[in-house]
């Protein structure tokens, strides 16, 4: 009998539940195990701009998987190798980022799919079909319709040619890159810009209306309250590297302020 496999962060989105992610450029299993068991419901794994190989990524989705969490993708780009790889060792969805306008995202949104909707290259003895041809084709991950399938809005192309981004039927979500779009609409790094916060607002109700998902990243308590006033379903908490940065600047803050108190 086949066993259907549902996507948990899928199945969670569709309950309405909030959903907590993070980014994670650190190349670790452990270190993703601990993200996870501290209950992130996604963790993105960033081959963009992390160190991510294949064999680490493999580890990776599954120390996820070990403590419930899902696995998200960013490969480096549109493409297709990078994009069928992720897909084949496991990943619950991938998130694509680089988009220039809405040809690019019809064709990237298509390097997550099978025929006829995209084409993403077959293979049912990976880990993603549990190494062999499963008693149904399609079934659980090799299934269309199981992967989170998504597009970073970063660029100003993108963001004129957003209502025709979100009409992509195999689009389950967009994620706003404030820091790149903060470049493209000339405020450098100025991601509580007028023209940025403009940007998040109005594209999250387009892609409400359009019945899309929407994600950003946030840094502290204002900002996380700013993105849900305005109905952002994923919340991404900050990197990694910069929350471990913090968390050690604290301790060593409260060992020197004890030391001086000596």
């Amino acid at each position: 009998m086949n066993t259907v496999i549902i996507n948990p962060l899928k199945d969670k989105l569709a309950r309405h539940e909030p959903i907590a992610g993070i980014w994670s450029i650190i190349p670790s299993a452990p270190l993703i195990e601990v993200l996870a068991c501290a209950g992130f419901d996604l963790l993105i794994l960033d081959m963009e701009h992390g160190a991510f190989g294949f064999e680490t990524l493999e580890n990776c989705i599954r120390a996820c998987e070990l403590s419930a969490s899902a696995a998200i993708v960013r490969p480096p780009g549109a493409d297709l190798f990078s994009i069928q790889k992720a897909l084949d060792l496991g990943a619950h969805g991938i998130l694509i980022p680089q988009m220039a306008n809405f040809a690019a995202a019809s064709n990237a949104i298509g390097m997550t799919k099978f025929a006829p909707d995209g084409n993403r290259g077959f293979n049912p003895f990976t880990r993603a079909a549990k190494y062999c041809p499963p008693p149904k084709i399609p079934s659980g991950k090799l299934d269309n319709r199981y992967g989170l399938s998504g597009v970073i809005i970063e660029t100003s192309g993108a963001y004129k040619q957003l209502p025709q981004i979100l009409a992509l039927p195999m689009l389950d979500w967009v994620y706003l890159g404030i820091y790149d779009m903060s470049v493209s609409l000339g405020c450098a790094g100025n991601t509580k810009h007028p023209l940025v916060l403009k940007f998040t607002e109005k594209a999250t109700k387009l892609a409400h209306a359009a019945g899309k998902m929407v994600g950003l990243m946030v840094r502290d308590e204002d900002e996380v309250k700013q993105a849900l006033s305005i109905g952002i379903q994923i919340i991404v908490f900050s990197v990694d590297t910069f929350i471990i940065r913090q968390a050690a600047e604290k301790a060593l803050a409260l060992i020197r302020k004890a030391k001086a108190g000596v």
